[in-house]
């Protein structure tokens, strides 16, 4: 453990110059609540908030435990300068691979920055082990993985205090995040403390728990993207959906097809090299993350296509940058890929070939949304040889191209499913002539309800067959409400999506019970037109955490009301992982549980 003597020198140093001896607030468990006692200089009574929020009442996991939680109701002191893990596999493999390896020293690294300050050398601090029954050692994560475990502390037995059952690795890390907020600093004793006894089952309710970032408008940097990670990792949100291109940017390198990068990307500091692609892959992995690239098509495609002509491959995209951009798109600059231009397949290969190395994904985004008549009608290129005009034509024409661009990814990759974000391709009135729901999941972005109405979509899509994943924008995008970055007017999906909108969301509305089975889970998505990497976590945090426990939990009696003392501890945890979440509250209101929130 480390030494206190920096800090007491510090404390000392503090006091001399305030001359104050301010004392540490104490808390009692009453009611299942951590009542602040009276302030006093000389009381001992009552433990610290951290300590007292371990054991009272339902205590603060986050995302709440689904199937069985019993906490014991004391704390003991215990040594965290080092946790020594014993793992046996039910597939026989012997040694613990570089990826477990890694979830554990995630694991420790979180725990052991939870002691700002020191623990005291005069504690007897019980030193604590960890024994983890594993089913599989495999290593991959997909809508299929059992992210389930069991974990259970009971600190009277010394050779097994803590042990970890789990269906795979994935429900190995997810039990050590929920055990790392069994552990706390106290600010009283300056010692860890961790939770006596504890009986955990847990899985999750939904196999895809998913954030949407966009990283076209605004670049983030790497250590961005991995504290986005970190964040998601702490809450068991499982899926990181990179929305990597669009028509502003083309940032990722393609080795195969560089000038995609050399005419796309912002600058050269701008770039996301392959190594640092892998890498991101294997940090999000350690963190129970899979990374589920979207290179959208056939619209949202501009910068990064404009040198055809120049290579003699003709127009690879229409409508780049047309003005004015109203006539042919939703936000400037406008383009969409070329869909009688057979250059474009050949480059889309290339990119599906490199991303299916790169990203270790079951599933592959194609995006798929927003495609605009306007432009592809604005080209002669695009029209010659249509009989009419009409939208059933450039549907048509439309439906062509996804049909070939599927084939070529399930040439490389025959089982890994495609995902498209809802649009007119998918209207449930003609899905049923474009796409079959063998081979897609359909990422659904439109509202719950017009004019007050249900529009029942994810309903009619799953009696066609069709999983889905749910980002309706009323509910859970997340860049709503802070104005038009085009006019002084105001956002195009207002309001604001407080977390408690976001945390009380059914993702189940209007879904018969029969159909239920077809939701694979949902995500928040965060479109940067307004939030680069310098605005983006006060964004996505605390709220994201809300939708990580809907989509972990999917609680049935439990409302935002009673997740606010619980969410204030998660924003907190996060907080003092380096991000910048949003606040909820005044901390007065931290220090005084449910005095504040309107029951």
């Amino acid at each position: 453990m480390r030494s206190c003597g920096i800090w007491i020198t510090a404390v000392v140093a503090v006091s001399s110059v305030t001359g104050l001896a301010i004392p540490p607030k104490r808390y009692q468990c009453q009611n299942g609540v951590c009542t602040q006692t009276p302030l006093s200089i000389t009381s001992s009574s009552g433990s610290s908030l951290r300590i007292c929020q371990l054991t009272c009442g339902d205590g603060s996991l986050w995302p709440k435990p689904t199937q069985q939680m019993k906490l014991g109701s004391t704390v003991q002191a215990v040594n965290v300068a080092s946790i020594p893990h014993s793992i046996s596999f039910g597939d026989g493999a012997s040694a613990p691979s570089a990826l477990v390896v890694a979830m554990q020293g995630v694991f420790l690294d979180l725990v052991q920055s939870k002691a700002t300050e020191c623990t005291l050398t005069s504690v007897e601090d019980t030193p604590l082990s960890i024994s983890a029954t594993i089913k599989t050692s495999k290593e991959t994560l997909s809508m299929e993985t059992d992210e389930s475990y069991s974990l259970t502390i009971d600190l009277t037995k010394t050779s097994t205090p803590i042990a970890i059952t789990a269906a795979s690795l994935f429900g190995y890390r997810h039990a050590l995040m929920t055990l790392s907020q069994l552990v706390e600093y106290d600010d009283i004793s300056h010692s860890m403390y961790i939770v006596a006894s504890a009986v955990i089952r847990d899985a999750p309710a939904f196999a895809h728990r998913g954030l949407a970032l966009d990283t076209s408008r605004n670049f983030y940097s790497v250590p961005a993207l991995k504290r986005v990670l970190d964040g998601m990792g702490a809450t068991k949100l499982n899926t990181f959906h990179w929305h990597m291109t669009d028509t502003h940017s083309f940032s990722v390198e393609i080795i195969g097809e560089p000038r995609l990068t050399q005419y796309g990307a912002y600058s050269a500091r701008q770039v996301y090299t392959q190594a640092e692609v892998r890498a991101l892959v294997r940090y999000g992995k350690a963190r129970g993350i899979r990374i589920v690239p979207e290179l959208d098509a056939p619209a949202h495609v501009g910068a990064g296509w404009t040198w055809g002509p120049e290579a003699n491959l003709g127009d690879l995209v229409v409508c780049y940058d047309h003005d004015p951009w109203m006539e042919a798109c939703v936000e400037p600059p406008c383009g969409q890929l070329n869909p009688r231009n057979p250059n474009i397949f050949p480059i889309l290969t290339t990119i599906y070939t490199e991303f299916n190395a790169l990203f270790e994904s079951d599933v592959f985004h194609m995006g798929g949304d927003e495609v605009h008549v306007g432009c592809w009608n604005s080209s002669a290129l695009v029209t010659a040889g249509m009989k009419s005009r009409q939208k059933r034509d450039f549907l048509d024409l439309w439906a062509a191209f996804q049909q070939q661009v599927l084939d070529s990814l399930h040439e490389m990759a025959p089982t890994k499913k495609a995902m498209l974000w809802s649009s007119d391709l998918t209207n449930v009135a003609t899905i049923d002539k474009y796409l079959d729901p063998s081979d897609y999941i359909i990422q659904i972005w439109d509202a719950t309800t017009v004019e007050g109405e249900p529009t029942k979509i994810a309903a009619q899509l799953a009696k066609k067959g069709f999983h889905v994943v749910l980002s309706n924008y009323d509910k859970w995008y997340l860049d709503c409400g802070g104005g038009n970055w085009l006019s002084n007017g105001t956002s195009w999906c207002d309001p604001y999506k407080s977390w408690q909108h976001i945390y009380d969301v059914d993702l189940f509305q209007d879904m018969p019970s029969r159909m239920t089975k077809y939701v694979l889970g949902g995500e928040v998505a965060l479109w940067a037109e307004m939030a680069d990497e310098y605005a983006a976590e006060v964004k996505l945090w605390p709220r994201a955490a809300a939708a990580a426990e809907r989509l972990w939990s999917n609680p049935t009696t439990t409302t935002w009301k009673e997740a606010v003392p619980r969410l204030l501890t998660q924003r907190r945890r996060i907080v003092e992982m380096g991000i910048h979440a949003d606040a909820l509250q005044p901390q007065w209101c931290m220090d005084n549980p449910t005095r504040c929130t309107l029951l």
